[in-house]
């Protein structure tokens, strides 16, 4: 059995198709052409793109650089002294007596390893568990004499015997 279908004639299209629609290319009204218009951002964005991209230069920097201070001992801080000069980095010791206070100033020195650093503490109150015999972290330099390390933050070192020496201070909910 076969069956034939008969071919569809132009006057057979559906009556809701309506007229075939123009394809052609259309041309820019400026007369430039058929390329493709590029749209001018406002200088304003461009400025404004700057200024964030500079913000976030200037954290990334500051940022790094906080990281990047150097941990010596009191006795590597001596030996490396001329090539260190005034740049900041963090010493490590412990704190000798006596301990001179000059209000929001202190004098002390700390050793490590036999060697002894005088520092020369500006800024502020020092910590509560600060004393002669505390290990400490000192930021800051040397001065340009090479004399006094100047230091401005003091960080106390302790260990775990805090617990163990004040058993009355500490929680006992705590981990």
């Amino acid at each position: 059995m076969d069956v034939k279908v008969p071919a569809a004639s132009p006057s057979d299209s559906t009556p809701d198709a309506g007229p075939e629609p123009d394809l052609t290319p259309r041309v820019p009204r400026d007369g430039a052409g058929a390329g493709i218009r590029r749209r001018r951002r406002h200088p304003l964005v461009w400025l404004a793109l700057a200024v964030v991209v500079a913000a976030i230069g200037f954290v990334l920097v500051k940022g790094l650089s906080n990281a990047a201070l150097y941990y010596r001992n009191a006795d590597e801080a001596v030996a490396q002294k001329a090539s260190l000069g005034t740049h900041r980095f963090r010493v490590q010791g412990t704190v000798q007596e006596p301990v001179v206070d000059h209000g929001n100033e202190i004098d002390f020195t700390i050793a490590f390893n036999g060697a002894t650093v005088p520092v020369h503490h500006v800024g502020g109150d020092p910590p509560e568990l600060f004393k002669a015999g505390i290990p400490v972290v000192l930021e800051g330099h040397w001065d340009k004499s090479g004399e006094f390390f100047t230091s401005d933050n003091i960080l106390i070192k302790h260990s775990a015997e805090y617990k163990a020496d004040n058993p009355d201070r500490v929680s006992s909910n705590a981990p």
